[in-house]
């Protein structure tokens, strides 16, 4: 005996609750009985049972991952790549306790989303009863049953003059049942594939030769140090400092700008050794490191050439070493042009 599914609107609440009641008396199921409407009425308000949710189950299973997730992040990762910092312990309390409130609350959010959305039967995969009555304000009541109680249901519809009636084959509507399985369990393993195999790479669980033709540069490994150099043959970025033993770019301008950074930048890296007069009146040096290390107001400084002058504060001199690291070729003519703004007097 097949299926028939009817489906009768009515223009008001009361008297759907009594065609909902009357098709209940006949023995009909409630999972059988749809109330179609465009306005979310509560289930008492047609004397049916109230829809279980599946709101807090999800909402707590997300928390829970979220949970874990960060438990992985915050315990798991620096287990594996130890990485001290500001000498704090491997798994600081300020920092993780914000990776669990976010991933917790971005977990929780999710389950409930997706909780709503299993709640509401989504996505429809199969072809779904409805009229545009509904859209109108009309309330539909969807039943589905056997050809003897479907001719009860519809004496039933006609009792209460339906603002329209329609009945067909309940073959024509297949419930959900595997397509539904199959979608949800394709998009849960799709997740899942995203989510491991990234996983599965960082954590080198999973290795892939891959073509680096970096693998033998020179570089600083985990918490390798001091910094390695550079090879000798290396040419900076900003082109070579010296060509032929001589500086490879011209002499900068003494600008006001220039001999502004060049003391500065003398103050930082030169004065320490060789002194520094303030005032620049040569009258009262400031005390030096090194004692043997000429001051920039004395005559042996003061008679280089601005090369020289270059060159040595590039190549290092005696017991001076290379600043070459410390400042780059327009730093060095800066310091330069400060140098010679000093007016040679006796040390």
């Amino acid at each position: 005996m097949a299926d028939l599914m009817l489906l009768g609107m009515f223009n008001n609440v009361e008297i759907t609750a009594e065609v909902v009641s009357e098709v209940q008396e006949l023995g009909v199921d409630d999972r059988d009985v749809e109330v179609l409407s465009n306005v979310p009425f509560p289930e008492k308000f047609f004397g049916r049972k109230t829809t279980r949710l599946w709101f807090l189950p999800f909402v707590l299973g997300g928390a829970l991952t979220g949970a874990l997730l960060a438990t992985f992040l915050t315990f798991g990762t620096p287990d594996i790549y130890p990485l001290h910092v500001g000498g704090q312990d491997l798994t600081p309390v300020p920092p993780s306790a914000i990776i669990y409130f976010e991933l917790i609350s971005l977990c929780t959010m999710l389950g409930a989303f997706i909780g709503f959305l299993l709640q509401n039967r989504f996505p429809i995969l199969t072809r779904q009863m409805y009229d545009e009555s509904i859209t109108d304000g009309y309330i539909g009541v969807q039943v589905r049953a056997s050809d003897e109680i479907a001719e009860k249901v519809k004496s039933i519809f006609e009792a209460h003059h339906p603002h329209k009636m329609i009945m067909e084959d309940a073959a024509n509507f297949k419930p959900q049942g595997i397509r539904h399985l199959f979608f949800w369990g394709g998009v849960v393993t799709a997740g899942a594939v995203a989510l491991v195999i990234p996983l599965l790479l960082s954590y080198n669980i999973v290795k892939l030769p891959w073509v680096n033709t970096m693998k033998d540069t020179v570089a600083v490994q985990h918490q390798e140090g001091p910094r390695l150099a550079a090879p000798a043959e290396a040419v900076p970025i900003q082109g070579p400092v010296l060509i032929a033993g001589q500086p490879a770019t011209m002499p900068q301008p003494a600008t006001d700008v220039s001999l502004q950074r060049g003391e500065m930048l003398f103050g930082i890296n030169c004065a320490i050794c060789h002194g520094k007069d303030a005032e620049k009146t040569g009258a009262t040096m400031s005390p030096r490191y090194f004692q043997e290390a000429p001051s920039m107001y004395s005559d042996q400084v003061q008679s280089l050439s601005a090369e020289e002058i270059f060159l040595t504060i590039t190549n290092g001199k005696n017991r001076m070493p290379s600043l070459a690291e410390n400042v780059n070729p327009g730093e060095t003519w800066d310091i330069v042009n400060y140098i010679q703004s000093l007016s040679a007097t006796p040390e």
